[in-house]
């Protein structure tokens, strides 16, 4: 199962559940919520000028993705929706090796910047 955030607006909270169902019904399972709250629209969706905002964490297969997609726009259960792929995340950073220049050391850049 692939992990996804789901970033969607509704007009008002209601149809929530009704999305988790659909979502359970495309065997996926929501693993994190996050309500953003209402926020004016920068252009109105459907003569509607405000709207809930909200964030799922999702895990689904990859190949049920684009039939929940379909099933969404048939629904009319949101006004706008985007999916993002996550990576997996490590369960530790790996630190990046970073060169430390000195007073003394120079590089080739400054080696050329002397001569002209």
């Amino acid at each position: 199962m692939s992990n996804y955030e789901l970033t969607f607006l509704v007009e008002d909270p209601k149809p929530l559940k009704k999305l988790e169902e659909i979502l359970t019904s495309f065997s996926g399972k929501k693993i994190q919520e996050q309500a953003w709250g209402k926020r004016l629209l920068a252009f109105p969706i459907n003569k509607i000028t405000a709207a809930e905002y909200y964030t799922w964490t999702i895990q689904m297969n990859q190949d049920k993705l684009n039939e929940f997609k379909t099933k969404l726009n048939y629904e009319n259960l949101l006004m706008r929706y985007l999916f993002l792929a996550q990576e997996e995340v490590p369960s530790k950073p790996k630190k990046k090796a970073v060169k430390k220049v000195t007073k003394k050391e120079k590089t080739t850049d400054d080696a050329e910047e002397e001569k002209e």
